[in-house]
């Protein structure tokens, strides 16, 4: 997390400083894009999306065998 807000406030910065403080940020962004700890965020944060997809696909299968022993949900008139 706090990456994330190092990132922005360096954006911030940056931008006000005109080139030269684009070219920092530039730079910065590189250092921090290729760290393990970004790479190990971005890691989890694909994990706990397969993750809800597969849940999102197991509950949509279960709903659509409804009449065929699958879900125990029935739709509400």
């Amino acid at each position: 997390m706090g990456t994330i807000v190092g990132v922005i406030v360096g954006y911030a910065l940056g931008t006000r400083a005109g080139e030269q403080g684009w070219e920092e940020f530039r730079d910065s962004w590189k250092v921090i894009s290729s760290s393990e700890e970004v790479r190990d965020m971005v890691g989890a944060g694909f994990a706990v999306a397969r993750q809800l997809l597969g849940r999102g696909a197991e509950m949509l299968a279960g709903t659509a065998g409804a009449g065929e022993g699958g879900s125990s949900l029935r739709p509400v008139a």
